[in-house]
């Protein structure tokens, strides 16, 4: 499937509109169309390319909101016109024991929303600045929340903070509205790469399972 977006070709190019492809919806897939989708600083550092192994074209964009348009046959969480959001974790292994506490950000096999490997074309994924995405229902929190409103709630699913609730509820809580995208960039960073970053920086080993945030 074939859709418009706007992505880079190079870290010194600006936006600029493209086609790009999205594969067909699979058994456990969920077909959006975008309804909004904000703007964070990482994807001002990813698209052009300072941070490490930008890979173009590149579409960036992982707060998301909008509909589902088709649903795969296996899918039971979502069906056609329920309101969702992608944020920055669009695949994971689903078999660690992290994906299996519901902690797919500390999986050592987690794909983001742009930048990330993946079998479809062009080989890594392609983000949110586009017209619609397919991603496994697993990655698509609900969203309960006044339609006229939407604008405001795609920023809520910038990282980990901000989508602690959504993640482990299944829903947006809108109590997490003031959260910061920033911190919450930097939170996913953190945790992507804990036990480099905490031994290097905090000369201290990585959090035990035991103290990782519950699943409720």
């Amino acid at each position: 499937m074939t859709v418009k977006a706007f992505g880079a070709y190079a870290g010194d190019k600006s936006l600029e509109p493209m086609d790009i492809n999205r594969r067909s919806v699979g058994l456990h897939d969920v077909g959006i169309q975008f309804a909004f989708c904000g703007v964070c600083h990482s994807d001002i550092h990813q698209v052009r390319a300072e941070w490490a192994g930008t890979l173009y074209p590149c579409v960036p964009g992982h707060e998301i909101v909008g509909r589902v348009s088709a649903v795969g046959a296996r899918v039971t969480s979502h069906k056609v016109g329920d309101l969702v959001g992608v944020g920055c974790i669009v695949d994971s292994c689903k078999r660690c024991d992290d994906c299996s506490d519901g902690l797919e950000n500390y999986c050592d096999h987690m794909v983001g929303t742009y930048n990330g490997p993946t079998p479809d074309a062009p080989g890594h994924t392609l983000g949110g600045y586009s017209q619609q995405i397919v991603v496994h229902e697993r990655y698509v929190p609900r969203v309960s929340h006044p339609e006229e409103q939407l604008a405001a709630v795609a920023p809520l699913l910038c990282a980990g903070i901000t989508t602690y609730s959504p993640r482990a509820t299944g829903t947006l809580d809108p109590a997490t509205r003031w959260a910061s995208s920033a911190s919450a960039a930097w939170a996913t960073w953190a945790s992507r790469s804990r036990t480099r970053w905490a031994r290097t920086r905090w000369r201290s080993p990585p959090p035990s399972r035991s103290a990782r945030p519950p699943r409720h």
